[in-house]
C-alpha cells in the first residue's frame, strides 16, 4: 500500500468516489462535497481517478476494482514497428490493418476524460467556499485540478487535434452541443491552465503524496504539449488531409519557427526545476543497471509523474497477463505477451556506438551481448533472463517459450521481475512523465530552432543534452553533424531511450513518418532461432517477415466515434 497516495488511497476504499455521478438529491449534494476538507479531499480523489491516466493495460471495466486510469487492455506498442502484442484479439491490430474506423475508435477514454473535465470545473468554481481550509490550500486544490484538465486537454489533442474547450462549469440550462476548438486554441488553453496554476502548485510531491501534481509534472506537461504543438503533424500550413474551412481543427494553419523555440524554453524551464528539487537522472547503479532501475525501481528519483491508483494485482490478471509470455506461469496462453520486432532491435547500436547488423548467422548470442545495455534492461532474447524462476528463456525452435513468439524476442519491459510465483501480487506504477523525456524534449525543440551546437545561452546545447542521456547507459556520444542528420540522431535515441514508454506510436503521427517502409505499413521482421549441432553457445538466427502492415493517411488523427459525430456538434476528422 505505501505506493498509493493518500488522497487517492482514500478513494479506492470508498464504495463511490464520483459524487457527481450520483442522482440529484441523494445522498450527497455539491454543497456536501465543499462543505468540509474530508469531502472535497475526497472529491479530489475522484478528479485524480478520472483524470489521471495510465499506460499500462487493465482491459476491461472493475478488472482491478477501477476502470478509469487505462480501459485498453494492452501497451501501445503493439500499434507500430515496436512490438506485437501476439493474442489477435487485441485492439493494437486494428492498427496493423487499417482498420480503425469512427465505429472502432480504439479510445476507450473518452467518456472519462469529459467526466473529470466536468469534476475539475466545479472545483474550480467551488473550493474556495470550503471552510476549514486555508485560502492557500484552496488555490493548491485548483491548481492540481486545472493540471489534470490540462493532462487530459492534451490527451484529446495527440488523439483528435482540435476538441471542444469548456473553460467553466456548465450549468443544467446551458447548451451543451460545444462545437471544436481550433488547434491553436486548445493548445492555448493547455498552457493557460498550467501557466495560472504553477504558482500555486508545490514544488515537488514527496512520500505519500508523491503522484499528485507539483510544479515538475505541470512542467512536464508544457513541454510535452508545446513539443507536439512545434512538430510537423500540427506545425504546418498544409494538414495531412485536407479539411477546406476546418483545417484549423487539424493544424495551425501556419508553419511558424517560433514554435521550437517555446518549446525548447518550455522543457529547459522543466529541466531547471529538476536541477532545483532533486529530481535527476539515475546513475549511480552501474551503466549496465542505470536504465533497468530508472523503469523498474517506483519512485526513484528520475520520474516526475506516475499513475498510482492501483492495489496489488495478482499476475493472472491485467496489467500483468497481457505481457507475461506463455509458460511463464500456469494459463496465460490466452494472453501470448508481447514480442518485439526486429524492425526496433535493429536501432540498438553496439555499446561502442558502431551499427549492429542482423543479415542472419551462426552468432544470435554474440551479437545480443554487443548490445547498448538497454536492449537487455527490456527485452528478453535467447537465453535471457526474466526472473529468479526463469533465469534462460528458451526461443529457439522447440523451445519451451518461443510460442507465439514471432519477432524472437520478448519484452520485459514494465513487467517487474519481483513478480513470480512467490510474489503473485504486485502494485503496479505507470510512469507518465520521466526526466529522460525531457532532455529529449530540450534536444529536439533546440536542434530545430537553433542547431545542434547552439546553446542560444542556455546551459546546454542539443547534443549535450543527448549525450547526458546516453552517458548514464555507457554508450558514447553522438557524432552526427548538421540539423538534418542531428534531427535522425535524436528520433533514434527517443526511439531506444523511450522505447514501450508510450511514446514511439505518437511520435510516429506527429513526425509524420508513417508511410515509410516497417514503421506502420510494410514488413514487420522477427527471427526464427535453431540449435547448432555440437555448439551448446551458440544458435543460428535467420530474419523473417511475420507480418505485412497496412497503413491509412487518416490514422495521422483518431476518428471521434459515430455516436458523437451524430449528436451534431462535432466535424469528424478526414478520412472517417
Amino acid at each position: 500500500m505505501k505506493h498509493i497516495p493518500t488522497v487517492i488511497f482514500i478513494c479506492l476504499l470508498m464504495v463511490s468516489c464520483d459524487y457527481l455521478d450520483k442522482a440529484p438529491g441523494v445522498d450527497v449534494t455539491e454543497d456536501d462535497i465543499f462543505s468540509s476538507k474530508t469531502n472535497v479531499e475526497t472529491f479530489l480523489a475522484s478528479i485524480y481517478q478520472k483524470g489521471i491516466h495510465s499506460n499500462l493495460g487493465y482491459g476491461s471495466p472493475n478488472n482491478s476494482g477501477d476502470d478509469t486510469t487505462n480501459p485498453h487492455s494492452s501497451l501501445w506498442s503493439g500499434r507500430c514497428d515496436e512490438a506485437e502484442q501476439c493474442a489477435p484479439w487485441y485492439e493494437p491490430n486494428n492498427w496493423n490493418s487499417a482498420s480503425v474506423t469512427a465505429d472502432n475508435t480504439d479510445d476507450r477514454r473518452w467518456s472519462l476524460r469529459w467526466e473529470a473535465v466536468r469534476k475539475v470545473a466545479l472545483m474550480v468554481k467551488r473550493a474556495d467556499e470550503v471552510p476549514d481550509i486555508t485560502p492557500a490550500y484552496a488555490s493548491q486544490l485548483k491548481a492540481e485540478s486545472r493540471v489534470i484538465r490540462a493532462l487530459n486537454y492534451f490527451e484529446m489533442l495527440k488523439f483528435y487535434g482540435g476538441v471542444p474547450v469548456i473553460d467553466h462549469f456548465i450549468e443544467v440550462n446551458e447548451n451543451l452541443k460545444i462545437p471544436r476548438s481550433s488547434v491553436e486554441d486548445v493548445v492555448n488553453f493547455i498552457i493557460s491552465d498550467i501557466d495560472e496554476s504553477l504558482p500555486y502548485l508545490p514544488d515537488r510531491q514527496t512520500g505519500a503524496l508523491r503522484g499528485r501534481i507539483d510544479k515538475g509534472a505541470a512542467l512536464a506537461i508544457r513541454s510535452k504539449t508545446l513539443l507536439y504543438a512545434a512538430s510537423p503533424l500540427f506545425n504546418t500550413s498544409v494538414p495531412y488531409l485536407d479539411m477546406g474551412e476546418n483545417n484549423n481543427l487539424i493544424c495551425f494553419g501556419n508553419e511558424d519557427p517560433e514554435r521550437w523555440e517555446d518549446a525548447a524554453y518550455a522543457a529547459k524551464e522543466c529541466l531547471d526545476w529538476a536541477e532545483e528539487n532533486g529530481c535527476h537522472l539515475v546513475t549511480d547503479q552501474g551503466v549496465s543497471q542505470n536504465y533497468r532501475y530508472a523503469w523498474e525501481q517506483y519512485d526513484n528519483p528520475e520520474i516526475i509523474l506516475a499513475e498510482k491508483a492501483h492495489n496489488a494485482i495478482g499476475k493472472w490478471t491485467w496489467p500483468w497477463s497481457s505481457m507475461a509470455p506463455p509458460n511463464v506461469y500456469p494459463g496465460n496462453s490466452g494472453q501470448s505477451g508481447i514480442t518485439v520486432t526486429l524492425n526496433h532491435v535493429r536501432k540498438y547500436e553496439k555499446k561502442d556506438g558502431s551499427i549492429q547488423t542482423w543479415e542472419g548467422g551462426d552468432d544470435l548470442q554474440k551479437k545480443m551481448s554487443e548490445l547498448d545495455f538497454r536492449f537487455e534492461a527490456c527485452i528478453v532474447g535467447n537465453l535471457g533472463r526474466w526472473n529468479s524462476e526463469f533465469p534462460a528463456l528458451e526461443l529457439y525452435e522447440g523451445g519451451k517459450h518461443a510460442n507465439t513468439c514471432f519477432g524472437g524476442f520478448w519484452l520485459h519491459k514494465h513487467y517487474p521481475s519481483i513478480i513470480s510465483e512467490t510474489v503473485w501480487q504486485y502494485v503496479p506504477n505507470s510512469t507518465l512523465f520521466q526526466l529522460n523525456e525531457i532532455y529529449l524534449n530540450y534536444a529536439e525543440a533546440m536542434n530545430e530552432a537553433y542547431g545542434p551546437d547552439n546553446s542560444n545561452g542556455f546551459e546546454l546545447t542539443a547534443r549535450q543534452a543527448v549525450n547526458i542521456v546516453r552517458a548514464r547507459s555507457g554508450m558514447p556520444e553522438v557524432e552526427a553533424s548538421g540539423k538534418d542528420a542531428f534531427r535522425q540522431a535524436v528520433r533514434h535515441e527517443r526511439d531506444i531511450e523511450l522505447a514501450f514508454d508510450n511514446h514511439r506510436f505518437w511520435d510516429i503521427r506527429r513526425w509524420m513518418i508513417a508511410e515509410e517502409e516497417g514503421v506502420m505499413t510494410g514488413d514487420m521482421y522477427g527471427i526464427r532461432i535453431t540449435r547448432i549441432e555440437g555448439n551448446p553457445k551458440e544458435y543460428h538466427y535467420e530474419p523473417y517477415v511475420f507480418e505485412t502492415r497496412s497503413w491509412n493517411r487518416r490514422g495521422y488523427l483518431h476518428p471521434f466515434s459515430t455516436n458523437e459525430v451524430n449528436k451534431g456538434y462535432l466535424v469528424q476528422n478526414p478520412g472517417y
